[in-house]
């Protein structure tokens, strides 16, 4: 039962805080100058009077008071939320930089490796056969091609670099654009 009550009670005050306050403030006034009208029949001293209205200004501190605690916890929860997501873009980074170096450490392995043995198969061709223009013609598309391929993979890499940069800075924006 109590929790049945508390849960909506609970969300009416944190969802209208200064509603909620106003209401208090201004019920406990209410009670208390039926009270202060109630008593009027004697003589009252100035410092009577002083007590009587004093829970009205003690109140509003308390309301300015849970009003700040509110704005409190808004900011902290914000605060949550964003490191979180931050957490979730460092992961989700050093989750496609293991990827990365993977994939260029498999490029390197299987590609510029034999490129390599290639490369120098070729420059011994070269100095054996070098009289011989048509062998020439085919050592040149052959090194051509190794280039092509050489330039392919550091355009690879390149492109994933710019490709990690950019998702960095777009969460970032989007993570200042969010606060």
């Amino acid at each position: 039962m109590f929790k049945k009550l508390y849960t909506p009670v609970k969300d009416l005050v944190l969802k209208y805080p200064v509603v909620v306050a106003g209401i208090v403030i201004y019920a406990y006034y209410l009670f208390t100058t039926v009270d202060f009208f109630g008593q009027a029949a004697g003589k009252r001293t100035f410092w009577e009077y002083i007590v009587q209205f004093d829970s009205l200004i003690f109140l509003w501190i308390a309301s300015a008071a849970l009003i700040q605690l509110q704005i409190a916890r808004k900011s902290q929860k914000q605060e949550e939320e964003g490191r979180r997501n931050m957490e979730r873009l460092l992961d989700r980074q050093e989750v496609y930089g293991t990827l990365l170096k993977d994939i260029m450490m498999l490029l390197q392995d299987n590609v510029n490796n034999p490129l390599a043995i290639i490369s120098t198969t070729t420059q011994e061709i070269r100095r054996k056969f070098n009289d011989d223009a048509e062998i020439m013609r085919w050592l040149d598309r052959i090194d051509g091609a190794m280039v092509r391929i050489h330039h392919t993979i550091r355009d690879l890499e390149a492109y994933e670099s710019r490709k990690l940069l950019e998702t960095s800075t777009q969460a970032l924006r989007e993570a200042r654009e969010g606060k």
